[in-house]
C-alpha cells in the first residue's frame, strides 16, 4: 500500500503581496488567541470570585492550582529567585504547545510541526540561560563564555530543542496522517488520535519545561 505522505513544508493558503499565510501560521494564531481569551475569561471572571471565597471549590479550581503549583513548584527548586519570571514564562509556552498540538484533533496542522516555531521556542530558553545566569553572575557568566566550547554548547541549545520538539510533533502528525490513509480510517483514528494526541501534548509540553528550568539551573550554579 502506497501512502500520500504530507509536505514537511507547510501549505500556504494564503498570499498577499510578499506576505504568505501558512497552516501552520494559521494554527499558531487560533492558538495564541484562545490562550489569551482563556486567560481574560480566568482572570477577570474566576481569580475574584476564588479570592473572595477560599471554601469554594471545583475541578476547574483544582485543575488551575495544581497546574500552577506545578510550574512554580519546579522554579522554585531550580531557578531559585527567578522563579516567578521563569515559571510564568514556561506556563505559558507549555500552554502554547500542548494546545498547538492538541489543535490536531480538529483538523488543522499543528504549529508545532513547523521548524520555525520550534526555533522561536529554542531561542527563548537561549536568551532566558543567558540573561537569567548574566543577573546571577554577572563578569564571572561573560568570562564562562571564553573557552569556545560553553560558547558553542550555549549556542547549539535552542536547535537541539527545537529539532527534538519538531521530531517529536511531525512524526506523531506523519503517523495519524497514514493511520487516516488505511482501510480502518474511520475506526482507528476515533480510538487512537484523541489518547495518542492528548498523551503527546502533555509529554512534549512538560518536557520541554523540564529541560528549559534544568539548563537555567545549570545558568545559575
Amino acid at each position: 500500500m502506497e501512502f500520500d505522505l504530507p509536505d514537511i513544508a507547510p501549505r500556504v493558503i494564503y498570499t498577499a503581496g510578499g506576505f504568505k499565510l501558512t497552516a501552520t501560521m494559521l494554527s499558531s494564531f487560533i492558538v495564541t488567541g484562545v490562550l489569551i481569551l482563556f486567560a481574560v475569561v480566568v482572570r477577570v471572571f474566576f481569580v475574584p470570585r476564588w479570592n473572595k471565597d477560599f471554601r469554594h471549590t471545583s475541578g476547574f479550581r483544582a485543575f488551575i492550582e495544581w497546574a500552577v503549583g506545578m510550574f512554580d513548584g519546579n522554579s522554585a527548586d531550580l531557578t531559585e529567585k527567578y522563579a516567578p519570571a521563569v515559571g510564568g514564562m514556561y506556563f505559558g509556552c507549555s500552554a502554547f504547545i500542548m494546545f498547538g498540538i492538541l489543535i490536531e484533533l480538529f483538523g488543522l496542522r499543528s504549529p508545532l510541526s513547523d521548524l520555525n516555531c520550534n526555533i522561536i521556542l529554542g531561542l527563548i530558553t537561549f536568551f532566558a540561560i543567558f540573561i537569567i545566569g548574566f543577573m546571577k553572575k554577572r563578569a564571572k557568566r561573560v568570562l564562562h563564555y571564553l573557552p569556545v566550547i560553553p560558547l558553542v554548547t550555549d549556542c547549539v541549545v535552542p536547535f537541539s530543542m527545537a529539532l527534538r520538539l519538531f521530531g517529536s510533533v511531525y512524526s506523531g502528525y506523519l503517523i495519524m496522517d497514514i493511520v487516516y490513509q488505511t482501510g480502518l480510517r474511520y475506526v482507528l483514528p476515533v480510538v487512537l488520535e484523541p489518547i495518542f494526541t492528548l498523551f503527546h501534548a502533555l509529554m512534549q509540553a512538560y518536557i520541554f519545561m523540564f529541560l528549559s528550568m534544568n539548563f537555567i539551573n545549570e545558568a545559575i550554579e
